[in-house]
């Protein structure tokens, strides 16, 4: 996802980053497929409350781009877009964070991309935040595309 202005960072993915300390404090321990009192307690662990929790919208700082990210995206701002976008409750997510973020007359640039030895043509579509619909968040998996979505 990238913009031209700062976005929050969330995460609903149902996936928690804590310190084996934090988890051996925990009561009940929850189950683990490591001895947790053979590991260092600042050791850092994903934790996972409710299975059936998972799969949520995440939003996080690119930090890290992938070599010739600067090819395809000219926004300032470069965050990574997480979730199972076939399910409804991450689409509802995406559209609220988009409704509540977009300033108005801007917009938010959602990006599938398959990075390969050579620049791939990118399918780009621009929609009003009013006009999205769920299916169209499925070209995210389908396709190397940009959805441009503006206010």
């Amino acid at each position: 996802m990238a913009s031209d202005y700062q976005l929050p960072e969330v995460n609903y993915s149902g996936v928690i980053e804590l310190t084996v300390k934090d988890l051996k404090e925990m009561n009940p321990r929850p189950q683990s497929f490591w001895n947790l009192d053979e590991l260092p307690d600042d050791c850092k662990a994903l934790y996972i409350p409710d299975e059936n929790d998972t799969g949520g919208l995440s939003v996080s700082l690119c930090t890290n781009p992938p070599d010739g990210l600067e090819n395809y995206v000219k926004k300032e701002y470069i965050y990574w877009l997480n979730g199972k976008f076939r399910m409804n409750k991450c689409i509802n997510q995406l559209l609220e964070y988009l409704h509540s973020n977009i300033n108005e007359g801007g917009g938010i640039e959602l990006w599938s991309l398959w990075f390969g030895d050579e620049m791939d043509n990118i399918v780009h579509h621009k929609w009003s935040l009013s006009q999205t619909n769920n299916l169209r968040f499925e070209l995210l998996e389908d396709t190397d595309c940009c959805l441009r979505i503006i206010k």
